[in-house]
């Protein structure tokens, strides 16, 4: 008859219970997670995609530890078995299974857990912005399904539910430019973009920061900010220059860049589905269009950017998707970077 979930009411009550038995403080912490998530390895099993890394580690941001995990598997058996005959039955039984091995393999994964927590936080404060109530459930549902956790990171809850509503009107693409201080431009696409064009021609700005992010139904969203700003004659060309970066048939002669094998990582065990490409090197005018024609011509798509540059050092980071046995073929693609301007 209460109104508040069980699950919250049963984790107030066993700790209270446990405490009267006098166990440990570790143990009263083990028995009310494993109550109040009693119910969660069931409904993520069932209902909810246990093939995607997201799910995995959202769903372990809430067991935390591997042994918690094991507990909960066996809570989970026993209490759906105790709700009635026949519950319990082999898809069930193949669906918790499956789940349970699955986030065994990164139950030891603390740093992307301990994301995938942080992200579950944001999502919740999220759902209390009042510009968010007031979107349809289908773009609510839009702006919660964002794979990458460096987006929700990086901005703050309203500047999210921003984003997503201007992608959900983006019928081929937009853009807008800011020169207050510096220039920054921000891209919303769903046709290819020409990136290392883009990146090319506008070299001699020099780019401080780039942001590319997945969203969802196709559309790419890319925040360009760059050290210098732009003279008041060139905005106009410059909303040229984004405007020919839709045509994939334009090229640019990039100026020489001189990259060293040891500047180069790609860590193929980021994760199930994507690699990490670090390039740590000497700042130079054009690298950053450079290493994005490189990924271009081998084919290789980025899900997300980290840009970061000083006058003298560039640290970047790419995620791109695990693809045409990139990894089997890991010597290749830096070969393949190192190659041209050398």
């Amino acid at each position: 008859g209460r109104i508040q979930d069980h699950s919250e009411v049963g984790a107030k009550l066993i700790s209270a219970f446990a405490k009267r038995l006098q166990l440990s403080e570790s143990n009263i912490s083990t028995m009310t997670l494993l109550v109040k998530q009693h119910v969660t390895m069931s409904i993520v099993a069932q209902r909810e995609n246990i093939y995607n890394e997201k799910t995995l580690y959202k769903f372990m941001s809430k067991v935390q530890t591997k042994e918690n995990l094991k507990l909960l598997y066996i809570l989970t058996y026993a209490d759906i078995n105790g709700v009635g005959k026949n519950i319990y039955n082999t898809h069930t039984a193949k669906l918790l299974e499956e789940l349970y091995y699955a986030s065994l393999d990164i139950a030891s994964q603390s740093d992307r857990i301990s994301d995938a927590t942080k992200r579950l936080r944001i999502e919740n404060r999220i759902k209390n912005v009042a510009e968010y109530k007031e979107l349809s459930n289908i773009l609510k549902k839009k702006t919660l399904i964002i794979e990458s956790n460096l987006f929700y990171f990086k901005h703050k809850p309203k500047d999210i539910i921003a984003i997503a509503t201007e992608a959900r009107n983006v019928f081929d693409y937009s853009y807008s430019l800011q020169n207050e201080e510096t220039l920054s431009i921000e891209i919303f696409r769903k046709v290819p973009l020409n990136l290392g064009y883009l990146l090319g021609k506008l070299q001699h700005l020099d780019v401080a920061s780039m942001d590319i992010f997945t969203l969802f139904d196709d559309v790419k969203y890319f925040k360009i900010a760059f050290f210098n700003q732009a003279a008041e004659d060139e905005i106009e060309s410059t909303k040229e220059i984004i405007e020919n970066s839709f045509d994939m048939h334009r090229k640019i002669e990039l100026s020489p860049i001189k990259l060293k094998e040891e500047d180069i990582k790609l860590d193929c065990e980021h994760s199930l589905a994507y690699a990490e490409l670090i390039i740590h090197t000497a700042n130079q005018r054009g690298l950053l269009a450079y290493l994005v024609e490189k990924l271009e011509e081998s084919s290789i798509n980025i899900t997300t950017a980290k840009i970061h540059s000083t006058k003298n050092k560039a640290r970047d980071h790419f995620l791109i998707e695990k693809q045409l046995n990139m990894c089997d073929n890991a010597d290749n693609l830096i070969k393949h970077i190192l190659e041209g301007y050398n």
